[in-house]
């Protein structure tokens, strides 16, 4: 059970003002929630309130830390789901079993994808004559110095090309939400 010390009482107090000062920040919030948990625990020692505020702060961020290394991994172990193969199995009321096959490539879908890359083709060819090509080696998945080298540019020309390229992309996505 958990014993009332002035100590404990001082860290939550002081870590909830953390969380008040910074309550925009989501990440912030997990650690702060994490740091909370951690102070109340019995197995820490509590004798200074600036010792076991900055210990728990530092757990709670190592906490957060490994758990998003640790889902990583896991999630990385798990093959990703393919639409294309996606059924439905359905049993009718006389026995009978249907099967269907979700799938979520539509004519709109398909149309919508062909005008955002139209869209960014055309910004892409107002950034200069290297922005086409940024743009292709971009949606080829190729690194920075490659598409730098194959299009005679420097790399950071070609950063802020595919920069700005990305901030059209957000645009256009948003209008199209």
């Amino acid at each position: 059970m958990l014993q009332y010390d002035d100590v404990r009482s001082e860290v939550l107090i002081r870590l909830q003002n953390k969380a008040k000062s910074r309550s925009w920040d989501g990440e912030f919030l997990d650690i702060i929630d994490t740091a909370l948990n951690l102070a109340m625990s019995q197995d820490r020692s509590a004798d200074n309130a600036d010792h076991l505020t900055r210990n728990v702060m530092r757990d709670a961020r190592g906490t957060i830390i490994r758990a998003k290394l640790n889902a990583r991994r896991s999630a990385a172990a798990r093959p990703l789901p393919d639409a294309a193969r996606r059924r439905v199995t359905t049993v009718g009321a006389d026995g009978s079993v249907t099967t269907e096959l979700v799938t979520h490539d539509t004519p709109e879908a398909r149309f919508l994808i062909s005008e955002t890359l139209r869209e960014l083709n055309v910004f892409a060819i107002a950034l200069g004559p290297y922005g086409p090509g940024c743009l292709q080696d971009m949606l080829a998945q190729e690194t920075v110095p490659v598409s730098a080298r194959r299009r005679g540019v420097s790399i950071a020309t070609v950063e802020r090309a595919r920069r700005a390229i990305r901030q059209q992309a957000r645009i256009l996505l948003q209008a199209a939400a």
